[in-house]
């Protein structure tokens, strides 16, 4: 940081057929932009790593590749007859175990949910005999599902799920993961009063596949940076705490403004004590908050940053993104300046499968409207199609939908 230079050690593509270390190579910066996400936090809890992922795309890939070897793990001559160990077995190959119940877990067990019905439709599925099989289920250690929405869409996210087979199971923490099992420790609930006690019940569930969706950690890029920064960058969580510019507490003060981090691996206070979600509405608006800035040409060493220069000023010690047109433009504007970073809150989505999803829409702490059901899934896909990068892309996944739709799902394995 001090000398502001990076290390990055690239990946080896040609890893089958080389045997060489990939290559290092050090990158000067004027600006370290800090947008590396976050991992899953899976401390703690023995054979957690064995549960597949859903972060990166590299995990999509995975889980896609690992479902496709389940409904055929479950399809073997051994476990084909109706014998009570067979059938028992077979149910077992194509278990389907989620662990958390924010928006991920819920909306992977939506989309698993779709993806079932699809390859078991007689005549048209791919494993129609797998039909009587199959089980979704998911675990959240909290009392009710998405947390994060209005109390009524929490109770449709859990109807709704419970309707089309879901089996989700509350108030319940998994304390152990393994190859073909999940060891649950769950809240007992009183049979008399029907309210959740202190006392737990150990159980153990037979389990084809595992999927982590529970909770967030900083990456390991973040504690080098953190080791780097001042003591009180490094929030209680792992975190980088930043300012209201997005900047963390560097060393020195000369050092300020060099270093900016956004996204997961920001601990951004909003105003009222209370740090913004980890989500991808926050990172978005930061993203674009910091692009601004450096657009702009603000001289981030000071507080508050400031537009510094002028036209009797040199070019060359300006920054690196000065404009003088913009500059005047911004003067005139009334942003010498830079405002900072203001999270506006426009509502949240979570599809729940079967053509139904969660849609709360609000301006900042104003609510719209907030619905459940198909009247959600159509605004949850309008946003979905409004959020593609390009036009290209937007009818690339319309056209995937119908082809889905008319055909059947591809689940081709590569």
């Amino acid at each position: 940081v001090k000398k502001q230079t990076v290390t990055v050690k690239l990946n080896n593509l040609l890893d089958e057929f080389h045997e060489k270390e990939p290559p290092e190579v050090t990158i000067d910066y004027d600006h370290l932009i800090v947008s590396v996400g976050c991992k899953v936090d899976d401390r703690g809890v023995p054979g957690a790593k064995r549960a597949l992922r859903l972060k990166c795309t590299e995990d999509a890939r995975k889980l896609r590749e690992a479902v496709g070897e389940c409904f055929e793990f479950a399809s073997r001559p051994d476990v084909a007859d109706s014998s009570p160990e067979s059938t028992k077995e077979r149910s077992r190959r194509v278990t389907f175990f989620i662990v958390g119940g924010g928006p991920t877990g819920v909306e992977l067990a939506g989309e698993l949910h779709d993806l079932f019905e699809d390859v078991t439709r007689p005549y048209k599925g791919t494993y129609p005999k797998l039909a009587d099989s199959i089980r979704v289920i998911l675990a959240h250690s909290g009392p009710d599902l998405v947390p994060q929405f209005d109390e009524n869409l929490r109770e449709e996210a859990l109807k709704s799920l419970k309707t089309k087979g879901v089996e989700v199971i509350l108030n319940t923490r998994v304390t152990e993961v393994g190859d073909d099992f999940a060891r649950l420790s769950s809240k007992v609930i009183d049979s008399e009063t029907g309210e959740v006690t202190e006392e737990r019940e150990e159980t153990i569930l037979p389990v084809g596949l595992t999927v982590w969706c529970a909770g967030t950690a900083p990456v390991k890029f973040v504690e080098e940076l953190l080791s780097q920064l001042s003591p009180e960058a490094r929030y209680q969580d792992g975190r980088v705490k930043v300012d209201r510019w997005m900047r963390p507490p560097m060393k020195e003060g000369t050092e300020v403004g060099s270093v900016i981090v956004l996204g997961d691996a920001a601990a951004h206070d909003d105003g009222t004590g209370e740090l913004l979600p980890a989500t991808a509405q926050v990172a978005g608006q930061q993203g674009a908050y910091v692009a601004r800035l450096l657009d702009r040409g603000y001289d981030l060493t000071i507080t508050p940053p400031l537009l510094p220069c002028e036209e009797e000023i040199i070019q060359e010690t300006c920054d690196v993104f000065y404009d003088p047109a913009m500059t005047k433009w911004l003067r005139f504007r009334g942003l010498e300046m830079a405002p900072p970073f203001g999270f506006l809150n426009l509502g949240m989505l979570a599809y729940l499968g079967g053509g139904e999803a969660l849609s709360q829409v609000q301006i900042g702490d104003y609510p719209l409207l907030a619905w459940a059901g198909s009247v959600g899934f159509v605004l949850w896909r309008s946003v979905y199609l409004v959020k593609q990068v390009a036009t290209r892309n937007r009818m690339l996944v319309t056209f995937d939908w119908i082809k889905s739709n008319l055909f059947g799902r591809d689940i081709t394995r590569l």
